[in-house]
């Protein structure tokens, strides 16, 4: 009767932890140190702000995450929106696809004439491919500008018709800065940079002189000079007269968003290049720009461009420029990085001292059952914490810093006198900026893997300590 009513006492009386076997402890502790809630647990306890080195070690990791992915997140998203607004820049005033007559590839007649085939029948066929917006005859070239006595200004000069509706005219239209897109008579159609450096304005008239009458005017000198007879060659010299065409400014275009062609009726152009009612070549707008390389390619493919005729698109006449921009885009990525790297260093000492400081607790738990992956589980919990933390506020000072990105650049430029993103060399009056979710996404990865793998290896030293050192070592 004892004997059972001892037994009775036991089973409700408290729970004692001495009292459970050594194998229900070892389950217990082992369900206890599941990293979904000891490991976060501890991670959490040892971030706790203390007046220690501890402490101090950790702000500086979370400093160095949040510095390493704003600065990533405000250059990423500037150079993205820099290739954009570059790319429409160049299609705001370039012909998405240029068709140029090579005049040298063509076959010589008897008697010296030279076949050119008949644009006005490419432009016919070139219409009717699909994806094809607008087409127009073209006729440009190299011209020098000169007003009175000021020096005189090369400039390339471009001929279009005044009736195109979607083509190349209309597009340049939209850049008027003042005056009218007139292209009706003897007009010009001059750029605020040209306009400025001539001291010109609406209504005043400008010398022009084509290259190709410039061409001519040295071949004729240099034909006189052969001349053997002395009267011959002065003669020859005399009969030397270039006459420029005088034009009137009917219109001034922005040079930063329009480009620095001058432009001209075609009748005009065409006279002044010598053409004979024959065009240079003729433009195409599409669609789709960003297809241009596929569509060149498949009228070449089709045959419907002659032999005398070459093609060029608004990638390829800006290709150096394009791929520059990407390449300083991939530097930038590369050298970033580094930031990055100092910060999950930082990560990594933080991780070192942690272990050093708890590595009495460590033992404790290694003698009590604690598994390796486990204890590795707790020092990346707190690593993961620190990347969180430091994810977080550089998302949010980039996004500030993004913000008052043109107030930040004119404040610089008030107390240092220099501009960070000067106008004539990036060809945009704002700093511009596009936050790609891709590139957000990547940013936060690459900063919580490198903070992780930073961790692993000395909590993976820790987790290898032997208990009876860890207790002894410390006291």
């Amino acid at each position: 009767m004892v004997a059972r009513r001892r037994k009775k006492i036991s089973a409700i009386a408290p729970f004692s932890f001495e009292a459970v076997p050594f194998r229900r402890k070892l389950r217990f502790l082992e369900r206890a140190l599941m990293p979904s809630n000891a490991s976060i647990f501890l991670a959490l306890r040892y971030l706790r702000p203390k007046r220690s080195l501890v402490s101090i070690i950790t702000l500086i990791s979370v400093l160095g995450v949040m510095l390493g992915v704003g600065v990533l997140v405000v250059v990423m998203s500037v150079f993205q929106g820099w290739q954009v607004e570059f790319k429409k820049l160049i299609l705001g005033f370039e012909p998405h696809v240029l068709l140029q007559q090579e005049t040298h590839l063509s076959d010589a007649r008897p008697g010296g004439n030279v076949a050119r085939s008949d644009w006005r029948e490419l432009i016919k066929r070139v219409q009717e491919h699909p994806g094809v917006v607008a087409a127009a005859p073209v006729a440009g070239g190299m011209a020098v500008l000169r007003k009175d006595d000021s020096d005189p200004e090369g400039v390339e000069l471009f001929g279009l018709q005044d009736s195109e509706e979607k083509g190349l005219l209309a597009k340049i239209s939209r850049h008027l800065l003042n005056g009218n897109f007139d292209l009706g008579g003897d007009h010009l159609v001059l750029t605020d940079r040209v306009a400025g450096q001539l001291g010109v304005k609406i209504g005043d008239t400008v010398a022009l002189l084509a290259s190709e009458t410039m061409r001519q005017m040295i071949r004729d000198l240099r034909a006189a000079e052969a001349e053997v007879d002395p009267d011959k060659a002065a003669a020859a010299r005399s009969e030397i007269v270039v006459l420029p065409r005088e034009l009137i400014v009917t219109g001034i275009v922005r040079a930063d968003t329009a480009g620095e062609r001058c432009y001209v009726p075609l009748d005009v152009a065409q006279d002044l290049f010598g053409l004979e009612g024959g065009v240079s070549g003729i433009s195409l707008e599409l669609d789709d720009p960003t297809q241009a390389d596929d569509f060149a390619a498949d009228l070449f493919r089709t045959l419907v461009v002659p032999h005398d005729w070459s093609l060029r698109t608004w990638s390829s006449s800006h290709g150096a420029m394009l791929q520059s921009v990407e390449n300083q885009q991939s530097l930038m990525w590369f050298l970033l990085v580094f930031i990055m790297l100092v910060a999950a260093i930082c990560v990594m000492n933080t991780t070192i001292t942690v272990t050093v400081q708890k590595r009495r607790e460590i033992g404790i738990l290694t003698a009590l059952g604690g598994r390796a992956w486990q204890i590795i589980g707790i020092f990346l919990a707190k690593a993961g914490v620190v990347a969180l933390l430091g994810i977080l506020l550089g998302l949010a000072g980039g996004g500030l810093v993004l913000r008052y990105r043109n107030d930040l650049r004119d404040f610089i430029a008030e107390r240092t006198g220099r501009d960070i993103f000067p106008q004539d060399i990036y060809f945009l009056s704002g700093i511009p900026a596009q936050v790609q979710a891709a590139d957000i996404a990547s940013i936060c990865a690459l900063a919580a893997l490198l903070c992780l793998l930073a961790a692993v290896v000395p909590a993976w030293f820790a987790a290898r300590v032997d208990p009876a050192i860890a207790l002894r070592d410390g006291g």
